[in-house]
């Protein structure tokens, strides 16, 4: 009995502190990406970068760090209402948000608490569309880049996305009788960037952007609420015409500190899938945890 009681007290001890060497680590599902896909490339690099080489990313280097000391098993939602509600309840640990995202969702709920790190990712947004579709990704790619030259994006980027007081409303894009409409699958997922205002209608940063679009083509812009696993289907099925599409860079800075082992993490675009030019991307992003959880990620 004594022998079988040291074997399972043994056992009991290994299975705890095996169970606390592991992070449950929640994230919004990428397109692109599966959980599966996604867990195997974040395993991959977290078994083949040294403590020595992390040395050559010093701004990244506590989260990085924190990836190789302790295994991160992610977890993949499909809204960021319930992958919070997962966080609130202890089904995961942490959750990755784009900093902005992340002060947004503090500033709503002051029982999370967050650290910021400079972002191994680099991802950026841009429009998706469905192929064969070249015509209409070109026209936005051409407003995208006219605004960029002229100022708009980094206005309303600094109104948006860098003003935490800004008062978010709800936006009415500008119709043209007889004009072509264009319906755009909104999610919510990613304030202050892709929101619903308090009204219910789509908001933030990038239906701003969509807003400006239609003006500039003279086209009719028709927001169409749309669950985040759904995207892809919204799209293929013909229920949309777009959607916001969130992806690594293909060609980072050479100045950038994310690994190359860091493109494992993501797939190629989804076949049948054409990406507009990028809008906006972000260099920081915030992991958050519950203030009643124990200590601090880094």
């Amino acid at each position: 009995m004594k022998r079988f009681l040291t074997v399972f007290l043994v056992a009991t001890l290994c299975s705890v502190a095996c169970a606390e060497d592991v992070v449950k680590l929640g994230m919004l599902g990428y397109m692109g990406s599966s959980e599966e896909s996604f867990q195997k490339g974040l395993d991959v690099f977290r078994n083949n970068i040294s403590l020595e080489k992390l040395q050559e990313y010093p701004h990244s280097y506590p989260f990085i760090r924190s990836l190789v000391e302790r295994r991160r098993e992610v977890h993949f939602y499909n809204s960021l209402m319930t992958m919070l509600m997962n966080l609130r309840s202890g089904r995961v640990d942490e959750v990755i948000l784009p900093e902005s995202t992340g002060y947004y969702v503090m500033k709503m709920n002051s029982r999370y608490y967050g650290e910021s790190y400079t972002s191994i990712f680099n991802l950026r947004l841009s429009f998706g569309f469905l192929e064969g579709n070249e015509k209409l990704r070109d026209e936005f790619n051409a407003v995208i880049s006219a605004m960029k030259e002229d100022g708009t994006l980094k206005a309303l980027e600094d109104e948006y996305v860098h003003n935490p007081d800004h008062k978010i409303r709800s936006h009415t894009p500008e119709r043209f009788k007889g004009a072509e409409t264009i319906t755009v699958a909104v999610t919510g997922d990613m304030p202050p960037l892709d929101m619903f205002a308090g009204d219910g209608e789509p908001a933030g940063y990038s239906t701003a952007i969509l807003t400006e679009i239609g003006k500039r083509l003279h086209k009719n812009i028709r927001f169409s609420n749309t669950d985040a696993g759904g995207r892809a289907q919204a799209l293929t099925s013909g229920r949309a015409d777009v959607l916001f599409w969130c992806k690594t860079a293909e060609n980072a800075p050479a100045n950038h500190e994310m690994p190359e082992d860091v493109s494992a993490l993501f797939s190629e675009n989804p076949k049948g899938i054409i990406i507009s030019e990028p809008y906006y991307s972000w260099n920081r992003e915030m992991v958050l945890k519950m203030k009643t959880s124990s200590g601090f990620l880094f």
